[in-house]
């Protein structure tokens, strides 16, 4: 090849790596699900900071966090790809991902493990044995967008026959046969109120429903348990960089092989790792997306 040539050649080369980068040179947003930012960036300041740096050469040159009250506001920011990656619950995520068109693609093992299920649970005094006790009682339930204090529990209630309608107030008796139920937006308020009384029955995670055991042990009863969930999700926006998806993916998996990678999981909801998810993604989130969808026609939002 003449000389010229050459030089016009590795210019050209030279040329486009440098479009490349800057084309790639961009903030990766990340968003989760809560009221207010500054809570939120305490616990996720450990995964920005690290993915910021490992994604430096793949022309990341900041990673922010967007937080989000509400799956619709989240979701209408992915749609305006104001957020890259959605991180959450796996109920949580499939209604963002119906509402935006995004993917889940990662299983994150968040407090070190990789599932959860729901326990639908009453104090041992109740009289209540099974969920068709349930009829004419109160239910707390933590809030619409969790997934093991409200989509799940409610699904199972739906499955079971009964028919929820949500009570003006938690002192509101239930009209009939109906279950009444009433949010507590916390699992520390839902294991109070069936603890006091003041519900009949609630439902949580087998984590928390482990702990409240171990403080009060012989106290309560199980009256259900779900089918086993992904405990947390990753899910990105459409349209995303195959290359840069490519990169936060091999990031994230790879962190749990060093020190300092094991050390910032730790710190980020005391996490193990990010992985595949064991039965590809479509298959495990067919069951979730029904769960959705027989929600939707029962008229639960």
């Amino acid at each position: 090849m003449p000389m010229i040539a050459r030089i016009t050649f590795c210019f050209a080369a030279c040329l486009a790596w440098i479009n490349a980068s800057f084309a790639l040179a961009e903030t990766l947003n990340l968003g989760t699900l809560n009221e207010g930012i500054r809570s939120q960036m305490r616990v996720f300041q450990p995964l920005l900071t690290y993915l910021e740096t490992d994604l430096e050469d793949s022309g990341i040159t900041e990673v922010r966090l967007v937080v989000h009250p509400s799956t619709e506001l989240m979701a209408d920011a992915i749609a305006r790809k104001e957020v890259d990656i959605f991180i959450d619950s796996p109920m949580v995520v499939a209604k963002v991902a119906q509402l935006s068109g995004g993917t889940p693609f990662l299983r994150h093992w968040k407090d070190g493990h990789a599932g959860y299920y729901t326990v639908i649970f009453t104090h041992v005094n109740s009289g209540i044995t099974s969920l068709e006790d349930l009829q004419g009682r109160k239910v707390a339930l933590e809030d619409h967008d969790s997934s093991s204090g409200f989509i799940v529990p409610v699904h199972m209630l739906i499955k079971a026959g009964l028919e929820l309608k949500k009570l003006r107030a938690p002192s509101t008796s239930p009209s009939g046969n109906n279950v009444g139920y009433f949010l507590t937006y916390n699992d520390k308020n839902t294991m109070f109120a069936v603890a006091s009384g003041r519900a009949d029955a609630g439902a949580t995670n087998q984590i928390r429903y482990l702990d409240l055991m171990e403080a009060r042990p012989d106290e309560f009863r199980i009256l259900a348990i779900s089918d086993q969930y992904p405990r947390s999700v990753l899910m990105h926006r459409p349209g995303i960089s195959k290359l840069l998806l490519d990169e936060l993916r091999s990031s994230l998996k790879s962190m749990s092989d060093t020190n300092e990678g094991r050390t910032v999981l730790e710190n980020f909801q005391n996490s193990t790792r990010f992985d595949e998810f064991a039965a590809g993604s479509k298959y495990t989130f067919a069951p979730i997306f029904e769960i959705l969808q027989d929600l939707e026609d029962a008229g639960i939002k």
